[in-house]
């Protein structure tokens, strides 16, 4: 029961994980809009251990900020405050991810790389579980 529980955990936090990474992208568009849509991933090796737990934190908290703002989102039915909510869920990633000691284009890269590598993502999410 306990390995069924830590797949479900992981499976879960994995898709909680690609959306926070696709938001993060959004956020950086709404607040540069002439920088590139997509930042280049970084080659494993270059990760250093102390920017993947920086990532790792800033993951958690935003997933905890997206829960927050989707379950304010579902609560309104006026497009205007959806919007407004969307703008103030994006910066308060934004500041996240600043928070944590990370550039948004240092976060994406990252993002991507984990993505991209089983085995960095499983070192992500075993961060973000203990």
């Amino acid at each position: 029961m306990t390995m069924l529980k830590s797949r479900v955990v992981s499976a879960s936090l994995l898709a909680l994980f690609m959306a926070a990474g696709s938001s993060q992208v959004l956020a950086q568009q709404a607040s540069q809009p002439q920088a590139p849509q997509t930042a280049p991933a970084m080659q494993t090796s270059e990760i250093s251990d102390k920017k993947l737990e920086k990532f790792a934190e800033s993951l958690d908290q935003i997933m905890e900020i997206r829960q927050d703002f989707t379950a304010k989102l579902e609560k309104t039915g006026d497009p205007a405050e959806a919007q407004q909510l969307q703008q103030q869920a994006n910066e308060k990633m934004l500041e996240t991810v600043q928070n944590n000691e990370l550039s948004i284009e240092e976060y994406n890269a990252i993002n991507q790389a984990v993505q991209n590598d089983p085995q960095l993502r499983d070192k992500v999410i075993s961060m973000i579980q203990s």
